[in-house]
């Protein structure tokens, strides 16, 4: 049975680790605050408070390091958590309205810097409610996301009668809300019975990796990343995504980049350039690559100027071979 080590607290984390054992894997949850989930009775799933500090190996034969020691994996997942920030004093969160009782009058419902995508959908079906109660509702919001579900909800919300307002500026004085209207620069005076917002986030940034790598990929071979900021059957779907990958066997690994140290003249070229973090000075100040991080991909041996790497099977006199047994149609 492979295991597959999952970081992260969140939704996101826990329903990727739910995935991996419903696909017949075993998942390890580090998570600093495991309140609320529990081990799995069939030993599938192990809860441990801790965090993920470094990832050794490659992938079938991985090492995850955490704060209480190593664990032997076959992968990764790492899943992004937003990180909330306070919000301003006079918003209520939308989370701690009563459910099924909405507030009356009219509310300005504040999604300037956030919230996450999920977040935004919950206050938007939200308003979509206060509209049908009769509340007049006045979005506030930096951006409209113009796709896919995000841009249904907006587009329902305005059909319900909400008014959508790109802010410049907005300052509030007593119960009136000046809002100046970055589009035509009107001020535009509100006088709120309440204003609601959900939870503002910061979106982490993620080392992920390119669109030609695959699907939650990242720069180290073995360490998928799931997203934060994602709708309730997008991230059932980047779940079980995830979950079959780290689950698959791994495909044979390439052969890594060769340093001839006697070439080397430590002008660092193959460290800025490689794409995927694997070239590193020793400490006798020579280029090496890192074999578990390495793909390949030939950039350093194309870039180095003094010739002292080479991918094995592809200097000069294989392609040389392999040009004349194609010829001789062997």
């Amino acid at each position: 049975m492979r295991t597959v080590v999952i970081a992260g607290c969140g939704t996101e984390a826990r329903t990727v680790a739910d995935e991996v054992v419903r696909q017949g894997g075993r998942a390890v949850l580090l998570c600093k605050e495991p309140s609320g989930i529990a081990d799995r009775p069939n030993g599938r799933m192990e809860v441990k408070a801790s965090s993920l500090i470094a990832v050794r190996g490659a992938p079938g034969r991985m090492t995850a390091v955490t704060e209480d020691g190593d664990v032997e994996c076959s992968s990764v997942i790492v899943a992004d958590e937003p990180a909330s920030v306070a919000l301003m004093p006079w918003t209520t969160p939308l989370r701690s309205l009563p459910e099924g009782r909405g507030p009356r009058g009219t509310v300005v419902l504040d999604l300037r810097g956030g919230p996450d995508r999920r977040g935004r959908a919950h206050a938007l079906e939200a308003a979509i409610e206060m509209l049908a109660d009769g509340t007049k509702v006045v979005v506030l919001v930096d951006e409209v996301l113009a796709y896919g579900h995000d841009e249904l909800l907006y587009r329902q919300a305005q059909q319900a009668g909400a008014l959508f307002i790109r802010p410049l500026a907005v300052e509030r004085e007593g119960q009136r809300m000046d809002v100046m209207d970055s589009i035509s620069g009107a001020i535009i005076s509100i006088f709120p019975d309440m204003v609601v917002s959900e939870t503002a986030v910061n979106q982490p940034c993620t080392d992920r990796g390119s669109v030609s790598m695959g699907p939650l990929s990242t720069y180290r071979r073995g360490v998928l990343r799931l997203r934060a900021n994602l709708l309730e059957d997008e991230l059932r779907t980047e779940a079980r995504a995830a979950a079959a990958i780290a689950l698959r066997p791994p495909a044979e690994m390439p052969r890594p980049a060769m340093v001839d140290e006697g070439k080397c003249s430590a002008c660092l070229t193959c460290v800025r350039i490689c794409p995927f973090r694997a070239a590193y000075m020793n400490a006798d100040g020579k280029a090496r690559i890192d074999g578990d991080r390495c793909m390949a991909c030939g950039k350093c041996a194309a870039a180095c100027a003094g010739k002292a790497i080479a991918l094995p099977g592809s200097t000069d006199t294989d392609l040389d071979a392999r040009i004349v047994a194609a010829m001789e149609g062997e």
